[in-house]
């Protein structure tokens, strides 16, 4: 039986017993061509020459998958979220170093998997910085490879700041809540809010609730113990309160409880006892608001104290020309609320102190006891005023945060607190 005969090739391709090594060279050049395009899709990596019949026996590139490597936010990525995080993947290999710095050389930290194949960001993004991602990594053959990324963070139309009280080291009364004041309307008051923490040295716990939008408190459900040491914790970094609206710095206040100071106004006895730590130290005749303008009853702390205050009824409604307007300097004065409520020096009311209550709401005393009194007292500190016919107003810097039961403060909060 004849055998078929093979078709003529090209002249080009050579005589008939150099067919077969130039079809395998032929064959060599098409796999060439497909590693190539591999690796572009991959990561190529500098690797060594040597065939699979090197002498050493070891694997060589061409046996090993080139690494590939993922990076967010993508390379030259704009506009990027203060509160995205830089996550890199590798497969194929393992990750020996990730950096990720802006042009001044600050570094965001980061958290490698134990695994090596992933690394996320742990350090909130500044604003409008160009961010340089560089990684390296190892394929299964031991050699590295590197990649550099970079992209750019938004610029906030608006930028979250907050006042606090208590400030830094201060030593405050077992009444004063935690109080923060924004600078911009909150929108997003759950996203805000996850980003304010407080811890304390006892594991005394508490919550936040929310006077409007730019202003939100924290409290345990009962006075703070004397001794406890507060940490609040601003991390408004990367926070978004809104539209436009981000936090770009975190803040950290570290306080004091002091003393259980504790003064209680009878408006009914026209008496103030006053304790410290459980024990009276003092009892002094007071008079307080009259049946016109009652003493708001309830839990009150102090806010301020002022050597010296001039005081206007103008402030709280009452005209300066009318019968029962005023505008003078008052010594001694404590403040217990923002709506307009002190204690203080009244010389001119001692004859009723102890008798009958003739203020405009504030509690009277002589002025050796107001002096007193103005010497003990400290921010937070409580006083509590019974007897009288005026309630609490729940919004009212002073005498809100205590009045206000827990379930309904718990309600306040902008975070589920139902589990």
């Amino acid at each position: 039986m004849n055998r078929p005969s093979l078709p003529k090739l090209p002249a080009w391709l050579g005589r008939r017993g150099t067919r077969r090594p130039l079809l395998l060279g032929l064959a060599a050049v098409l796999l060439a061509a497909v590693v190539g395009v591999v690796a572009v899709v991959a990561w190529p990596s500098s690797r060594g020459t040597g065939g699979a019949g090197s002498s050493d026996g070891k694997r060589t590139a061409a046996n090993v998958p080139p690494v590939r490597v993922t990076v967010k936010p993508a390379d030259r990525a704009a506009e990027v979220a203060l509160d995205a995080k830089v996550r890199v993947a590798v497969a194929e290999g393992r990750i020996g170093e990730v950096r990720v710095t802006t042009p001044s050389g600050d570094a965001l930290d980061g958290k490698l998997e134990r695994d090596g194949h992933g690394w996320t960001s742990a350090t909130p993004l500044a604003p409008g910085t160009r961010y340089k991602v560089t990684v390296t990594a190892t394929d299964a053959a031991g050699v590295a490879a590197r990649r550099v990324a970079s992209f750019t963070t938004l610029t906030p139309k608006r930028v979250l700041k907050a006042s606090v009280m208590p400030l830094d080291g201060q030593t405050v009364g077992v009444g004063l809540p935690v109080a923060v004041w924004f600078n911009h309307p909150v929108a997003d008051r759950a996203a805000v809010e996850r980003r304010l923490s407080v811890e304390t040295s006892s594991g005394l716990k508490g919550a936040w609730r929310w006077f409007g939008d730019s202003e939100v408190h924290f409290r345990p459900q009962k006075f703070w113990p004397s001794g406890e040491k507060v940490t609040l914790t601003l991390g408004l970094a990367g926070a978004k309160a809104g539209p436009g609206t981000w936090g770009v710095a975190d803040r950290t206040v570290r306080f004091r409880v002091g003393d259980a100071r504790v003064s209680t106004v009878n408006a009914k006895t026209h008496t103030m006892k006053v304790t410290v730590n459980g024990k009276v130290v003092k009892v002094m005749p007071v008079s307080t608001g009259r049946d016109k303008y009652p003493t708001t009853n309830g839990v009150h702390f102090v806010i301020e104290k002022t050597r010296d205050k001039l005081m206007d009824s103008s402030t709280v409604g009452i005209p300066r020309d009318s019968p029962d307007g005023y505008y003078q300097h008052v010594a001694w004065s404590v403040r217990i609320s923002n709506s307009g409520e002190f204690v203080h020096a009244a010389p001119w009311s001692v004859g009723s102190q102890g008798r009958a209550n003739v203020s405009h709401g504030c509690v009277n005393l002589s002025t050796a006891n107001a002096q007193w009194f103005f010497k003990l007292a400290r921010a937070g500190d409580v006083v509590t005023v019974v007897g009288s016919p005026k309630k609490p107003n729940s919004w009212t810097f002073g005498v809100a945060d205590w009045n206000i039961p827990w379930s309904k403060w718990l309600a306040g909060s902008a975070l589920d607190r139902s589990a």
